[in-house]
């Protein structure tokens, strides 16, 4: 027996604080991608490029909000997010990985005017060894309106197929994906209720 998943938020329902450290993360990470995050003296980012990370947050220059990007970049290289270079700031693996994340989460599954009656359903048997990729995976299938069936089923109304690759791809999980159409499924009533379906 099928029960809805929720439909999460981007960045995987994160609470608002969390989730706002992580979207400017992301921002900041993306203006280091440009090349733009460059270092000034005493090895912190430079005056032209705090202020363009003051405009990219939406931030006031204040002294305050200075030594809180400072310290946001040198706790951003801490972890691995950006290496220093003598001229910049650039991108790590690590980096380029969050943004990556972040670009499936702004991922959507577009719907036709009408639909054709065809349920699109993912099947996934991830091994042991890859278990903790499992949580996140399911919550970008939430993320993109699909609705727990059964177990590692899931299933949608409308092709979402491409999608749902992208994400596999991204967690290297696409050899233990299936996916399944089918013109009749048991409870279909309530999922066309659910869906809001003719």
């Amino acid at each position: 027996m099928y029960r809805y998943g929720t439909h999460r938020t981007a960045l995987g329902a994160l609470p608002d604080k969390k989730q706002r450290r992580r979207e400017k993360t992301v921002r900041i990470l993306k203006i280091a991608a440009l090349g733009a995050l460059l270092i000034g003296v005493g090895a912190v980012p430079s005056p032209r490029a705090i202020g363009r990370i003051f405009r990219e947050l939406s931030m006031s220059d204040t002294k305050q909000n200075r030594r809180a990007i400072k310290r946001k970049v040198w706790e951003m290289g801490h972890r691995g997010y950006i290496n220093k270079t003598p001229q910049r700031y650039e991108l790590s693996e690590i980096g380029r990985r969050i943004i990556e994340d972040e670009k499936l989460w702004g991922l959507s599954v577009p719907i036709p005017e009408q639909w054709d009656e065809v349920w699109h359903i993912v099947v996934f048997d991830i091994p042991q060894e890859k278990a903790k990729i499992r949580i996140p995976f399911i919550r970008h299938l939430q993320s993109l309106g699909l609705v727990f069936y059964q177990r590692s089923v899931w299933i949608h109304p409308y092709e979402m197929e491409d999608e749902v690759r992208q994400i596999a791809q991204f967690y290297d999980i696409l050899p233990f994906i299936s996916f399944i159409k089918a013109s009749h499924v048991d409870n279909s009533y309530e999922l066309r209720k659910y869906f809001k379906l003719r």
